[in-house]
């Protein structure tokens, strides 16, 4: 199973709480995450990464798995791990 980094786009919540003035908002930009993970899944839709699988049978047990949309993945580069 490949292993991934993912970067991409998340919100990014502006206010903390807090008025803001117009200029401070038009100045905010998106988060650019990096993720790293098992490749579960890659297509035209979405990508899936799990940064943890179940080694011990064979039940394709995985956690912490997150699904990000096509439309904010900024790069995918496989990872070459020796297991």
């Amino acid at each position: 199973m490949d292993m991934v980094r993912v970067v991409w786009l998340d919100t990014n919540e502006c206010s903390l709480s807090a008025w803001q003035d117009k200029q401070e908002l038009l100045e905010s930009e998106p988060c650019t995450i990096s993720s790293l993970g098992y490749l579960v899944r890659d297509d035209e839709k979405c990508i899936t990464i799990s940064a943890d699988k179940d080694d011990f049978d064979k039940d394709d047990l995985y956690g912490r798995s997150q699904v990000i949309p096509k439309g904010v993945v900024l790069k995918v580069e496989r990872l070459k791990i020796d297991f």
